[in-house]
């Protein structure tokens, strides 16, 4: 490395550029080496060559050609969000049925008779209870039932009465047909990338410990360092925990039967072909059943052609859906999205429309900058409608006065934005119950912790403040009688501190 100079990396740079490659893909080649170089800068200095400047900005506006993400709009979203209900509402009702079915039998009385032409194989009840007894919960292949001597036949026949194994196995576990329109409705609310959504782990969900009625969850994004999240009520059929709470019913039976290593997957099936892999759903039967499902339902764009859906859009199209109910506003699309930088952000919703409308609010910027240089009037401004603070909380507290723009940062009359910096607010009404002061050591515990594995600097800034306020003013108005009550209940799991 000691022979590489400023002029050797410049005439790589141009070589890229005679390569019949895309400016992302070129820019990607280049950093291998980029990196490699600035690493032996700061760590090796003795290796790297004496007149050796990296260049910077070697292919500036590398996404510049990259086309746009395809999107789908406001009312094709709408149609495929319905047509995935009324999948799901049909497959958990065929499920709960089952669970009914095995409920109301003798299981030990079934399991107890060895010849199945003394049992009602025609009762869906009693053909479950035999695939749950004699076969571990899963629906046995033909192969196994037809062959001679396993004196299987009547349990065949008996599965063909009642549609079939797909049909049967529909009231025990989740199969590929039911388990993608899980997937489309959870991805469309999460906003995951495709295959972290196909690898959510079945731990993905926690409780919030901040925020009342609202569960957290977490997955891990393959080009990211960081922890994805995102949290959700938990009180409507249609959410993402109530729906995470029905995959992680609907495939704890193959639990057992799947691989090692995705046993911990929450997308489980039982793939029902020659090699009988139970498993995380693999990429290509996804793609597959996302095509039948936008078959079986009729899913049309706009333009009444055959939708052009796959999972991979559901995020694209729903962070440009969340920024224009969002104002169009960069940034809390970009936290939204979780994106390190507001750049990502926009390639995913730089869009025509969105270009409209943040060239009409642009304008109309600049038309009242106008009036104001002439000393024209005031312009009536529409009054903003009420909110309801009855419920606003943060942090566990209850707000005196989330109107009053006590904060810092916040305009009397607008409802606080600060929820998660409420140490720091004079407006914070703490109830002095046990409850709450379990939280407050939890989140102590948790602010010292994380002061152990964070740049110090960082956290003197953002958290030191808090954990100043809360050992200093708040802890110590609790009671004695509610410290002693709290000694022995458990802390419980805070999400993690960055």
């Amino acid at each position: 490395m000691r022979d590489v100079d400023t002029a050797v990396l410049r005439a790589f740079i141009a070589s890229l550029d005679t390569k019949p490659w895309v400016k992302a893909t070129r820019h990607g080649a280049w950093s291998c080496i980029k990196q490699l170089i600035a690493w032996l800068q700061r760590n090796r200095p003795e290796l790297t060559h004496s007149d050796l400047d990296i260049p910077f900005n070697a292919f500036p506006r590398k996404n510049a050609e990259t086309p746009p993400r395809a999107v789908l709009s406001r009312n094709e979203m709408e149609r495929v969000l319905a047509a995935a209900r009324a999948d799901i509402t049909a497959s958990w009702a065929v499920f709960q049925a089952g669970c009914a079915a095995l409920a109301r039998l003798d299981r030990a009385a079934i399991a107890a008779e060895d010849d199945l032409a003394r049992l009602d194989l025609d009762d869906i009840g009693v053909l479950l209870a035999i695939i749950c007894d004699r076969f571990g919960g899963i629906v046995p292949p033909t192969r196994v039932m037809s062959k001679p001597g396993a004196k299987l036949w009547r349990l065949h026949f008996a599965m063909l009465r009642h549609g079939a194994n797909l049909k049967v196995a529909a009231h025990l576990y989740m199969m590929p047909e039911t388990i993608v329109p899980y997937m489309i409705a959870i991805g469309a609310q999460t906003y995951a990338n495709a295959e972290a959504l196909r690898l959510l782990r079945r731990d993905c969900m926690s409780e919030h410990l901040l925020l009342d009625g609202r569960v957290l969850v977490t997955w891990s994004k393959g080009r990211s360092s960081r922890e994805q999240r995102r949290s959700f009520l938990k009180d409507k059929s249609f959410s993402v925990p109530t729906l995470i709470e029905q995959v992680l019913a609907m495939t704890a039976a193959l639990i057992p039967h799947a691989r090692p290593e995705d046993r911990d997957r929450l997308f489980l099936i039982d793939n029902m072909n020659s090699s009988r892999i139970v498993g995380v759903i693999p990429n290509y039967l996804v793609s597959a059943h996302v095509r039948r499902f936008v078959k079986r339902h009729d899913l049309r764009d706009d333009l009444g052609r055959p939708l052009q859906l796959s999972i991979a859009a559901l995020r694209a199209s729903g962070l440009t859906l969340a920024h224009e109910r969002l104002g169009h506003d960069i940034l809390k699309t970009q936290a939204l999205a979780n994106h390190a930088t507001p750049d990502t952000t926009q390639r995913y919703v730089d869009r025509p429309l969105v270009r409209q409308a943040q060239a009409i609010a642009v304008g109309a910027l600049q038309a009242r900058f106008v009036e104001i240089v002439r000393g024209e009037p005031d312009a009536e401004i529409p009054e903003q409608p009420d909110v309801d603070v009855r419920r606003a909380s943060a942090s566990g507290f209850i707000c005196a006065d989330p109107m009053g723009g006590a904060a810092e940062g916040q305009r009397a009359g607008q409802l606080c934005t600060a929820w998660l910096g409420c140490f720091t607010c004079q407006n914070a009404v703490i109830p002095l119950d046990v409850e709450m002061l379990v939280r407050l050591n939890a989140t102590r515990s948790a602010l010292i912790d994380a002061r152990n594995g964070m740049v110090p600097g960082r956290w003197r800034l953002l958290y030191a403040p808090k954990l100043e306020i809360l050992e200093r003013d708040i802890l110590p108005r609790f009671p004695d009688t509610l410290h002693d009550a709290a000694v022995d209940r458990a802390l419980p799991v805070l999400p993690p501190i960055e």
